[in-house]
């Protein structure tokens, strides 16, 4: 189990309001540098935009905020911060499956978001999730700052298919662990003991089987 699958029972998914302004901003302060920060007018522009859903994630304070934009079948991932206290606890992780659980419910069908290209721990928590690379756009962030689109296809069956890829690899734990799950309609095997054939009975003591 990676550090991102672990979530804070404590944590609570709300949707933001205009007055939560403040501490969004000061997400933004505390999560990235001045030249990558979102201003307080874009972020305002979020909280009261048609089409937008901005969820928070909440402890004892304001630790994380996503904000999506759907028109028709599309939904664009816009921000994603997570307090730096708060990163790799899975808190990203909530915030995303929550935003596009919200997303699907307006009738998306996909969802695409840009990411810079160097930020590999955001990039393997979207492709864990279920998204796929499409293309790399240079400079997209400035001169020498490239990003990558990607995209997730088919969000209605996206919750499945992620549930059937969590049981996979809680079944390579258990092996690399040691321990194999039982398989449904199989009863384990006893030690010491063979397994009965249909119609046989075990052999008796002293005498020799066929």
């Amino acid at each position: 189990m990676s550090a991102e699958d672990v979530r804070d029972p404590a944590l609570n998914l709300v949707p933001a309001r205009y007055d939560d302004l403040p501490a969004i901003l000061a997400l933004e302060r505390s999560g990235f540098p001045p030249a990558e920060q979102w201003s307080g007018r874009s972020w305002s522009g979020e909280l009261v935009g048609t089409g937008r859903t901005v969820l928070l994630a909440r402890a004892e304070q304001t630790v994380g905020v996503i904000s999506l934009f759907t028109t028709g079948e599309l939904a664009d991932l816009h921000r994603l911060v997570v307090a730096p206290s708060h990163r790799r606890s899975g808190v990203g992780r909530a915030l995303v499956q929550a935003g596009l659980a919200a997303v699907r419910r307006l009738g998306a069908l996909a969802v695409m978001l840009e990411v810079g290209y160097a930020n590999e721990p955001a990039i393997a928590l979207y492709q864990r999730l279920g998204f796929e690379q499409l293309r790399a756009r240079p400079d997209y962030y400035g001169p020498g700052q490239h990003a990558l689109i990607l995209k997730l296809y088919d969000l209605p069956g996206w919750s499945g298919r992620l549930a059937a890829q969590d049981r996979e690899e809680q079944r390579e734990r258990a092996e690399l662990a040691g321990y194999e799950p039982p398989v449904a309609g199989h009863e384990p095997l006893v030690a010491g003991h063979e397994p009965l054939v249909a119609g046989h009975e075990p052999p008796v003591a002293g005498e020799e089987t066929l």
